[in-house]
């Protein structure tokens, strides 16, 4: 659910053009992409490991 936000969020930006952000480079890069994008990062480190220890499980049991 986050991961789908976040990624419609950027998206519908980038598609009006960035027309709803501040264009100041601090506000754009520190509030608008790093800020929101800590939310695309950390839920896709999670689902990573979590692949990862899914497929380890996977590997003992067969």
């Amino acid at each position: 659910g986050q991961l789908y936000g976040d990624v419609l969020y950027f998206a519908t930006e980038a598609r009006a053009g960035w027309s709803h952000s501040d264009p100041r480079p601090l506000y754009f890069w520190g509030y608008f992409v790093g800020l929101n994008g800590l939310w695309v990062l950390v839920p896709g480190a999670l689902l990573a490991d979590a692949c990862r220890c899914l497929a380890a499980a996977q590997r003992a049991l067969d």
